[in-house]
């Protein structure tokens, strides 16, 4: 029999704009309010949600600040070229363990990372040039090159790990399986609206989430957590009490937790066992 225990929930009351993983098992959030363009960053612990540090403001820039990565003690974060534009510009290097900015670039824009180095570059006429950087201190090490020649490089950087990941598939009738097909449509009938559904089969677990029509373009987006021994459910929860359309990625596994995101501004945890 599967248990299911709540690890915990986090709300501001600000929409929830990206959340990551890091490699020390914290969740860094970008937060934003909307109406008075302000942007805070915080990290929790992944299973316990307590905070490392909390509403933080980097270079005292309010809003045009976004996260672009995170490896090992370190977050990477971006500036934009214009306001309103998706550009990117600078990299800002923070430590996981306290927040703090521990070095910047102001001439480069991020383009990967691992565990040593950060890699970036610049555009030059019609061509961009590389370099690699410390990713402790931001001194640059190498110029790579062009972007042709500094693949030699780049494609050799170690990709992140995701294999304790389970993102989510979209239901569809051509990758879907009948037996994943009929579970699901016997937890909620056949009437539901299963466009850009997704699920997470886990063999004798199976998370999915669907669509109930309140009333033109507007839709409750919920979420259903099955055990697929008993073929019942023992969680059904709220993801979107009212959204005009379907929004992907409503959430995913790490190991056995589970992480999802409620009306905009809530993150929920929960661990699922056997």
């Amino acid at each position: 029999m599967v248990k299911i225990n709540k690890l915990f929930n986090y709300d501001s009351g600000r929409n929830i704009w990206r959340i990551v993983l890091t490699d020390l098992n914290q969740i860094v959030i970008e937060e934003r309010d909307i109406s008075k363009k302000e942007v805070y960053f915080s990290c929790i612990d992944r299973v316990t949600g307590v905070f490392f540090w909390k509403d933080k403001v980097f270079l005292n820039e309010k809003f045009w600040i976004g996260i672009e990565n995170t490896r090992s003690n370190y977050l990477i974060l971006h500036q934009f070229e214009k306001p309103d534009m998706p550009e990117h510009k600078k990299i800002i290097t923070i430590d996981l363990r306290n927040g703090e900015v521990l070095w910047i670039n102001d001439e480069l824009k991020f383009y990967e990372i691992d565990n040593q180095y950060v890699y970036g570059f610049k555009s030059s006429f019609d061509e961009k040039e590389f370099f690699q950087l410390s990713i402790k201190t931001g001194e640059i090490i190498k110029f790579l090159g062009t972007e042709e020649e500094a693949r030699v490089v780049i494609d050799q950087v170690e990709e992140k790990d995701y294999s304790r990941y389970n993102f989510t598939s979209m239901y569809n009738q051509s990758e879907t399986t009948d037996s994943q097909k009929e579970l699901i449509h016997k937890i909620i009938g056949s009437n539901n609206y299963m466009n850009f559904c997704e699920f997470i089969d886990r063999g004798n677990i199976f998370i999915f989430n669907y669509y109930d029509k309140i009333e033109e373009r507007s839709l409750i987006n919920r979420l259903v957590i099955v055990d697929t021994i008993s073929e019942r459910p023992i969680l059904i929860e709220t993801l979107n009490s009212s959204t005009p359309a379907p929004v992907p990625d409503s959430f995913f596994m790490y190991d056995d937790d589970l992480y999802f995101i409620k009306d905009k501004t809530e993150l929920v945890a929960y661990r699922l066992s056997q």
